[in-house]
C-alpha cells in the first residue's frame, strides 16, 4: 500500500470512528507533505463537513474543483454539503438549500445509477414534499432488498421509511445494527438523516425514534480520577474496577488526561477495546510528565508514552511551562469536558464522566479548584451524568518533583482573551484617521461599555484592540457584536475596493494581572495573551476565530446561541506555532 492510499484508509477509519476533526487533520497533514489523491481531496472535505461546517466545506469543494470529476462520490458530496447548510438554517434559505442538495445527488445518480445518491435525492425531495417524486427513487430502492453491509441495510430502511413501510425498515435495521459495530460516525450519520426526515413530516417519527434508538452510538466518554502509584493491589483493583465499568457502558469515543494512576489505566483500556481515545495535556509535555506521570514511580513513563502514542489524537489545553498554578490543570480538564460535549453532539449521543474515586475522600466536598472532586461538581453543575467508580487500597504517595513558582503575591488566573485589529488601517489617509477613530473604534467602545463590568480590561492602540473578560460565552458575545456592528463600514474611510473589515480572535486560559511598572496602569500578560495576539493576523477579514479551549468552555456551558466551526491546525501569526482553530459564529436556528 502506497504512503497515499495508507493515509486514505487512515482518513476513511477516523471517519468512521466519528472523529471528523482528526480525520481532518490527517488529511490536511497528508497533503502538506506531498501526498495528494482525488480520494484525499474528497475524504479531506468530507472530513470537514462531518464536523459541522458546511460554509468551510463549500469552500473547499470549489477551491479543489471537486465538482469538475467524474467520480460519484465527490459529485454525491456537493448534496451533502448543500444538505448540512440547509440545516443551518429556516425558511427559505433552508428551502433553496434543499432543492441544491436534492438537484446535486439527483445528478450523481443520474450518472451513476448508485444507491447512495438515489436514496439521498429521494429524501430530499420527500422533506422539501414532493412525495411522488420521493417514491418513485425509494420504491425501485426497495424492491431490489439487496443488502451486504451496513450501508446497504441503513439505504433500505431508510427507502422502507419513506414508503411507509416502518415494521419492514425496522427488521433492516436490526440487520444494519448487527453490522455497524464500532463505526460510530456511520451510525451517526443513519440517525441524523432520519431525524430530519421525522422533522420535516416526510416518515412516520415513532418508527424513526425506534430506529434511532437502536442505531444511535454508545455515548462519549470523558475520564478522570486519582494518581497513584504504580503496582500493588491499588492498581489491580482500579484495573478491575475501570474494565468493568467499560464493558457494562459501551463508549463511542473516550476523552481525558494522560497523568499516572487512573487516566492511565483509562487509556490502556480504552486501546485494548478498540475504543477511540483523545488525550488532553493542560501544559508542555516534559512538565506534565514531570509533575503527574513519573511522580507516581518512573514504571508509569513507558506506560505512559505507548498510551500518548496510540491515541488517535493528542490535544494541548495549552503550550506553556508549569508554573506551578492549579489554573492550568483546570484549563486541561475543562477543555476534555468541552471537547466531550463538542464530541457527543457531532455523533447524536451523549456524553458521560467516568471517574475514579477512593471512597475515603469521595463525600468531602470539592474544596480547591482542580483535581477529581472538582472535576465532578464541575461537570455536574453544568448538567453532567458521572459514573464512580470507587476504589480503595490506593498507593497516594506521590514523589511531586519541585516547580516555578511566580513571586509571592502575583495574581492569576482563567479569562477570556479578546484581540482584533482592522485589516486597511494602513490604506487610510490622514484625513480620514479622524473618521476611523470615532466610527470604527467608537462602535467597539460602545459595544464594551454596553457589556460593563463583565469586560474587566481593555486598551487600544492604532487599530488594535485588548480586552480582558470575565468569561467565554460573554467574550464570544463581544467577539460576535463588534463583527455585526462593523460588517457595513461607514462611510468617508476611503476603502472602496480594499478588502478591509475587523479581523478578532478569542481565546480563553490563565493570565497574570498586575500593575504596569512603567506606566503604572494595570497590567494582564502572560504566554496565553501573546498566543491570543498571534491568531487575530491569521484570521480571515470579518471572521472571529477561537481556539480550541474556548470552543470547549463553550460546549461545556451548554452555550446554545453559538456555533463553532472547525477552521483546522493554523500557523500562527510571528513563527508562534500551530494552533487548532474554529469559526465562531451565531447560530441562527
Amino acid at each position: 500500500m502506497t504512503d497515499c492510499a495508507a493515509c486514505e484508509a487512515e482518513v476513511t477509519h477516523r471517519l468512521g470512528q466519528g472523529d471528523a476533526l482528526s480525520a481532518f487533520d490527517c488529511a490536511v497533514a497528508a497533503r502538506r507533505a506531498g501526498q495528494d489523491s482525488p480520494r484525499l481531496c474528497y475524504l479531506m472535505v468530507r472530513a470537514l463537513a462531518a464536523s459541522g461546517d458546511s460554509l468551510g466545506a463549500m469552500h473547499l469543494y470549489e477551491q479543489l474543483q471537486l465538482g469538475t470529476s467524474d467520480d460519484i462520490d465527490s459529485l454525491a458530496l456537493a448534496g451533502r454539503i448543500w444538505k448540512d447548510a440547509a440545516f443551518d438554517h429556516d425558511g427559505d434559505r433552508r428551502t433553496d438549500s434543499l432543492r441544491k442538495a436534492a438537484r446535486a445527488y439527483d445528478r450523481a445518480w443520474q450518472l451513476s445509477g448508485a444507491l447512495f445518491p438515489a436514496i439521498n435525492a429521494a429524501s430530499l425531495y420527500a422533506m422539501l414534499g414532493e412525495r411522488e417524486r420521493a417514491a418513485a427513487l425509494a420504491g425501485p430502492i426497495a424492491a431490489n432488498g439487496a443488502a451486504e453491509d451496513y450501508w446497504d441495510q441503513a439505504t433500505l430502511a431508510e427507502a422502507l421509511l419513506l414508503l411507509g413501510r416502518g415494521e419492514d425498515a425496522l427488521r433492516h435495521a436490526r440487520s444494519a445494527n448487527d453490522q455497524a459495530g464500532t463505526r460510530a460516525g456511520d451510525r451517526a450519520s443513519t440517525c441524523r438523516q432520519l431525524s430530519r426526515l421525522a422533522a420535516c413530516g416526510a416518515i412516520d417519527a415513532a418508527n424513526a425514534t425506534a430506529i434511532c434508538d437502536l442505531l444511535r452510538p454508545p455515548p462519549v466518554g470523558v475520564f478522570c480520577g486519582r494518581m497513584f502509584r504504580a503496582g500493588g493491589v491499588g492498581e489491580a483493583n482500579a484495573r478491575s474496577a475501570i474494565a468493568a465499568a467499560l464493558d457494562a457502558e459501551p463508549l463511542s469515543a473516550l476523552i481525558g488526561p494522560l497523568a499516572c494512576g487512573a487516566d492511565i489505566l483509562f487509556a490502556e483500556a480504552a486501546l485494548a477495546r478498540g475504543i477511540d481515545l483523545t488525550i488532553i495535556l493542560p501544559f508542555a509535555e516534559d512538565d506534565f510528565i514531570a509533575q503527574s506521570v513519573v511522580s507516581g514511580g518512573e514504571q508509569w513513563l513507558p506506560r505512559y508514552v505507548h498510551c500518548r502514542d496510540h491515541a488517535a489524537t493528542v490535544h494541548f489545553a495549552s503550550s506553556a511551562r508549569y508554573v506551578s498554578d492549579d489554573c492550568q490543570f483546570v484549563l486541561g480538564s475543562h477543555t476534555a469536558m468541552g471537547l466531550a460535549k463538542l464530541r457527543a453532539h457531532e455523533l447524536e449521543t451523549a456524553a458521560i464522566q467516568l471517574a475514579v474515586v477512593d471512597p475515603e475522600v469521595a463525600a468531602r466536598p470539592a474544596a480547591l479548584i482542580a483535581g477529581t472532586n472538582a472535576d465532578i461538581a464541575l461537570w455536574q453543575r453544568h448538567g453532567g451524568s458521572t459514573r464512580t467508580i470507587p476504589v480503595g487500597d490506593l498507593d497516594r504517595n506521590l514523589d511531586f518533583l519541585p516547580a516555578p513558582k511566580p513571586p509571592e503575591g502575583t495574581q492569576r488566573g482563567l479569562y477570556a482573551i479578546l484581540f482584533a485589529d482592522f485589516a486597511g488601517f494602513s490604506k487610510l489617509g490622514e484625513a480620514e484617521l479622524p473618521i476611523f477613530a470615532s466610527e470604527v473604534m467608537g462602535r467597539i467602545g460602545g459595544i464594551l461599555d454596553d457589556f460593563g463590568d463583565a469586560v474587566l480590561f481593555r486598551n487600544t492602540w492604532g487599530d488594535a484592540v485588548y480586552a480582558i473578560i470575565d468569561d467565554p460565552a460573554t467574550a464570544a458575545r463581544i467577539a460576535l457584536a463588534i463583527q455585526e456592528r462593523l460588517d457595513v463600514l461607514p462611510p468617508g474611510l476611503g476603502l472602496d475596493g480594499h478588502r478591509a473589515g475587523m479581523r478578532t480572535g478569542i481565546h480563553f486560559g490563565p493570565i497574570y494581572r498586575g500593575q504596569d511598572p512603567v506606566v503604572g496602569n494595570e497590567l494582564w500578560y502572560g504566554t496565553e495573551v501573546t498566543r491570543t495576539a498571534r491568531i487575530e493576523p491569521v484570521t480571515l477579514v470579518g471572521q472571529v476565530y477561537c481556539t480550541q479551549p474556548l470552543a470547549a468552555m463553550l460546549a461545556l456551558g451548554n452555550a446554545r446561541d453559538f456555533d463553532c466551526d472547525y477552521v483546522g491546525k493554523v500557523q500562527l501569526a510571528k513563527d508562534y506555532g500551530e494552533l487548532a482553530l474554529y469559526r465562531l459564529s451565531r447560530r441562527s436556528v
